[in-house]
């Protein structure tokens, strides 16, 4: 038996679109689009995911203060020299009007038909694609989404101009509402980690439905991770402010002392791929979304063996989420 590929060279199929995305998918966000962090540093990391396997890049309209998508886009330019482009998962988010999503957490959003046209033709314009493969609604609650809009973003899809539509959402009513309604998107980019277990029988539900499933903070921002000695960086500064500033992020940073510590305790593997282990260990599970500026954090996590977690040590993470009252699940 010849033996399993490295994990961002297997795939696995996002629910009903049949799209064949890597495990590890790239998030291109962040600190990674920030105009203080070198674009040749940027690109570099791009560079490596794909040549390493990674298919899957998530990126977004309003992210790094609407820098994100031109800087993708200028990086993806040459690669795609390389790369057939139909061997790439590209997606991409409009609804949110505010460049601060990473920060403060108090973003305006419009959902209308007409926002979300100009939005999505915006985004393509910026990558230099002439389709996205996923194009996903940024925070949209089940109160956003009416026949009109939907409608609005049917036609996106008969223009060619996008293949599969999403919701990314941290709401367990939105996706409550999506399970209800399992044919009006076709794929979810939800916060999974261990410190939020009880998204898993959402999880079930949401995959049952053939709607894919995409993880987010799969290292709870960083906050499953132990703190390292290292000399300090302007992108770990900026992720410390959103750690303090952004109200979700303060409920991890809260919650995270005891998972924490429960993951540095398996040895199977480092921190971070235990982390990645857990959430890919999920059936329902497509891919872990992993946002960072270094190279050796990315190689880190593409050496993840989610089969490495045993199930006693699984259960040891299950044991330290106990009650769940911990959440930051909203």
């Amino acid at each position: 038996m010849s033996p399993q590929p490295a994990l961002a060279r297997q795939r696995r199929v996002l629910g009903r679109t049949g799209l064949a995305v890597s495990p590890v998918g790239l998030g291109c966000s962040g600190f990674w689009g920030h105009r203080r962090f070198p674009e040749a540093s940027a690109a570099a990391v791009v560079a490596h995911a794909l040549a390493h396997g990674v298919n899957l890049l998530d990126t977004g309209h309003n992210y790094s203060g609407f820098h994100a998508e031109p800087r993708l886009g200028r990086i993806l330019r040459p690669l795609l020299k390389h790369y057939p482009r139909d061997a790439l998962v590209i997606s991409s988010k409009g609804g949110t009007l505010t460049g601060q999503a990473g920060i403060s957490g108090a973003e305006q959003r419009n959902f209308s038909p007409a926002a979300i046209t100009a939005s999505c033709e915006a985004s393509l314009r910026n990558l230099g694609l002439d389709h996205l493969d996923i194009y996903q609604l940024h925070g949209a609650s089940e109160h956003d989404i009416n026949d009109d809009l939907l409608a609005a973003l049917q036609r996106l899809r008969e223009r060619g101009l996008i293949r599969h539509t999403g919701i990314n959402t941290h709401s367990a009513s939105t996706l409550r509402w999506m399970i209800a309604h399992p044919t009006a998107f076709d794929v979810v980019l939800l916060d999974y980690n261990a410190l939020q277990q009880d998204r898993e029988p959402l999880i079930d539900q949401l995959h049952a439905a053939g709607i894919g499933v995409l993880a987010g903070t799969v290292l709870a921002q960083g906050h499953l991770l132990p703190a390292r000695r290292r000399l300090p960086r302007l992108a770990d500064g900026w992720y410390l402010a959103r750690a303090w500033l952004k109200p979700s992020s303060r409920q991890l940073m809260y919650s995270a002392r005891s998972m924490r510590s429960a993951v540095a305790a398996i040895n199977s593997q480092r921190p971070a791929q235990t982390a990645f282990a857990y959430a890919l260990g999920h059936p329902g599970v497509a891919s872990g979304i992993l946002g960072t500026t270094r190279i050796g954090s990315l190689d880190e996590v593409l050496a993840t063996r989610p089969e490495a977690l045993s199930a006693a040590e699984r259960q040891q993470l299950v044991d330290a989420f106990g009650d769940g009252r911990g959440s930051p699940s909203h």
